[in-house]
C-alpha cells in the first residue's frame, strides 16, 4: 500500500486539511471599524483599538465548513483504504476530487460574492486558502494513480 505514488498523496492531502483544523484564515474581510476572519470555525470579529490593529475576537457565526473538512478527511481515508478493491477505490478518489473541487469554487464565490460578511471592503486571501487550494491537484495525482493501477489491472487481466 505505502509503496503506490497515491498513497503519498492521499496523505499529504490528509494533512493539509487537519492543518485547516487548527484555525488558520481562509479569509480576511476588511471593513472601516472591524477586521473579519474566516476560518473553519466560523466567522470572528476582531475590533480595532486606537493603535492597536486587531483587538479582542467576537464569534459571529459558525461554520459548516468545520463539519465538512472533518468529514472529507474520513472520505479520503475511505479511498485510502480502499487499495484492495480497485473499482471501489477510484469511484471514491473520483468523488472525492469532485467534492473537493466543488466544495473549493463555492467557497471562493462565497467569500468574493460578499455573501458570507456584508459591508466589507474587500477580500484577503489567508494561509487557509493557499493550503486547501494545493490540495486539489494533490488529489487529481491520486486520481491519476489509481486509474494508472486500474488499467493496469484490466490488461493484466485481458492477458490471461
Amino acid at each position: 500500500m505505502i509503496q503506490r505514488i497515491q498513497t503519498i498523496y492521499f496523505i499529504i492531502v490528509k494533512i493539509l486539511l487537519s492543518s485547516l483544523l487548527s484555525g488558520v484564515e481562509i479569509f480576511g474581510f476588511p471593513t472601516d471599524k472591524n477586521y473579519f476572519s474566516y476560518s473553519v470555525y466560523g466567522i470572528q470579529s476582531f475590533k480595532s483599538e486606537l493603535n492597536a490593529p486587531l483587538g479582542k475576537a467576537e464569534n459571529i457565526q459558525e461554520s459548516i465548513l468545520f463539519y465538512f473538512v472533518i468529514a472529507y478527511i474520513l472520505f479520503v481515508y475511505l479511498a485510502l483504504m480502499s487499495y484492495k478493491n480497485l473499482k471501489r477505490q477510484y469511484m471514491l478518489t473520483r468523488l472525492a476530487l469532485l467534492i473537493y473541487f466543488v466544495g473549493l469554487v463555492v467557497l471562493l464565490l462565497l467569500a468574493s460574492l460578499g455573501l458570507l460578511v456584508k459591508g466589507t471592503l474587500g477580500i484577503q486571501l489567508g494561509v487557509g486558502y493557499y493550503i486547501s487550494v494545493v490540495g486539489l491537484p494533490l488529489i487529481y495525482f491520486a486520481f491519476k494513480g489509481v486509474k494508472k493501477d486500474k488499467e493496469l489491472l484490466e490488461s493484466l487481466d485481458r492477458l490471461r
